[in-house]
């Protein structure tokens, strides 16, 4: 079952990225966070990580390790919300 579930989702993948959607979806994120200013918040957060002391030297994949949860939770609300709605609008119209 894992594995037909992992083709399926690698069909809608490709076919999301040959319609050109995944483009107009991503173009329309990196817009949204940029204006919420997400992107100010991440690299604050990453600067403040990068100034703690680490018993071990802080490369990109540690940082992004860290950083990856918390950036997650900092996404607006409204913009999860938003690109939920565009992904299932689009899944809607492709599975009709």
């Amino acid at each position: 079952m894992s594995d037909e579930l992992g083709a399926i989702k690698s069909q809608i993948q490709d076919h999301l990225v040959s319609s050109g959607n995944y483009d107009v979806i991503s173009k329309q994120l990196k817009l949204r966070l940029y204006e919420s200013g997400w992107f100010d918040s991440v690299t604050q957060a990453a600067s403040a990580e990068l100034e703690k002391q680490h018993a071990e030297p802080l490369n990109f994949e540690r940082l992004y390790e860290t950083l990856r949860p918390q950036a997650e939770k900092m996404v607006p609300p409204q913009v999860r919300e938003d690109v939920m709605a565009k992904i299932r609008e689009y899944l809607d119209s492709t599975i009709e």
